[in-house]
């Protein structure tokens, strides 16, 4: 492995754990900034890792990509409605 793999395969890891403060109960979805910086994390770390496939325009590579994009801003999309309406 080399040091490359190692900091993205860390972003992973520590925006999966703020991924975790996400939560659901009887009032909804909620999550705060430290969610959205995991899931911000995630996607870089995925993008950082597969940066050669994207290069070359592999459509597997960038078609989950943007399915990461759009489920990111679907979350900041809820946090701000929740906001709004609280």
């Amino acid at each position: 492995m080399n040091k490359k793999q190692l900091l993205w395969g860390g972003l992973f890891a520590v925006g999966l754990f703020l991924a975790a403060s996400y939560s659901i109960d009887n009032r909804g979805f909620h999550s705060g900034i430290y969610g959205i910086i995991g899931c911000v994390l995630i996607l870089g770390s995925y993008a950082g890792l597969n940066w050669e496939k994207l290069r070359k325009k592999d459509q597997h590579t960038r078609q989950i990509l943007v399915i990461l994009s759009c489920v990111l801003a679907l979350i900041v999309a809820l946090d701000i409605v929740e906001l709004v309406l609280s």
